[in-house]
């Protein structure tokens, strides 16, 4: 019988969104046996946290437009801290190496394959 995979606690300060990540990752992949793996994942895990909070100021705004210094209408700050924080969490989590759909195999194709390795011998 096999030992249930026990959720490692989340590291202090994270907050719901960061937790609710901590804890899917977790379900899905075991990260025990990689140190350097786990400190990639809590730095998701605030971003995580971080581009949940920009998005609520985001969400919240009257305009996505302010007046910049010269009274020239210019994005508002927390909308391009938005940009740059999703496009940090998509680069650790890819720094993860968890494996995303293109890499998953249908048993179809594996079957496709098995054929394919049997003819060639």
């Amino acid at each position: 019988m096999a030992e249930k995979y026990e959720i490692p606690r989340a590291p202090r300060g994270l907050l719901a969104r960061g937790k609710q990540l901590w804890r899917e990752l977790h379900t899905v992949y075991d990260f025990t046996e990689a140190p350097e793996k786990m400190a990639i994942l809590e730095e998701a895990c605030r971003t995580a946290d971080v581009a949940k909070r920009l998005q609520e100021i985001v969400d919240a705004a009257d305009e996505i437009r302010v007046r910049g210094s010269q009274g020239q209408p210019v994005a508002m700050p927390e909308l391009l801290e938005l940009r740059q924080y999703r496009a940090l969490m998509v680069q650790l989590l890819k720094a993860l190496g968890c494996p995303d759909d293109e890499d998953t195999l249908t048993r179809s194709e594996l079957g496709k394959l098995g054929a394919a390795a049997r003819w060639r011998n």
